[in-house]
């Protein structure tokens, strides 16, 4: 897997981010997020923020892996379905690009938990911007 964005980055730290695969064309991604004690509600689910800022990062990992690591989204618009609590513990997204332009992209990521079931689905449209 392409390093697309720098695994030693606070985010990655905080979020314990484990690249799994890309492909197989560039722009679809796979990674593991272990979302903690600290992440959590009062209910003991990871706070819908949280689930929000790690399809963000899919979405994020997958445009960059497009575009060689050189090419990252700002977001500008991120829509989020809450389809199932998400648990402390390893879960896997899947981030994907829909269409990329000069100046927008359009992308979608998937949260699954380690049996295959769908947490959390969104969508989101960014400004490709260089990093780095």
């Amino acid at each position: 897997m392409s390093n697309a964005l720098d695994t030693r980055s606070n985010i990655t730290k905080l979020f314990g981010i484990e690249p799994i695969a890309t492909g197989p064309e560039p722009g679809k991604i796979e990674v593991a997020y272990h979302p903690d004690q600290r992440m959590i509600n009062p209910r003991g689910d990871v706070q819908g923020g949280i689930v929000a800022a790690l399809l963000d990062n899919a979405m994020a990992r997958a445009l960059a892996d497009m575009n060689a690591g050189k090419v990252i989204a700002a977001t500008v618009e991120l829509n989020v379905a809450f389809l199932r609590p998400v648990k402390p513990g390893r879960v896997i997204g899947h981030g994907r690009v829909i269409k990329q332009g000069r100046s927008i992209a359009f992308l979608e990521a998937e949260l699954f938990d380690t049996d295959g079931i769908l947490l959390a689905r969104g969508t989101s449209t960014g400004v490709p911007v260089p990093i780095g």
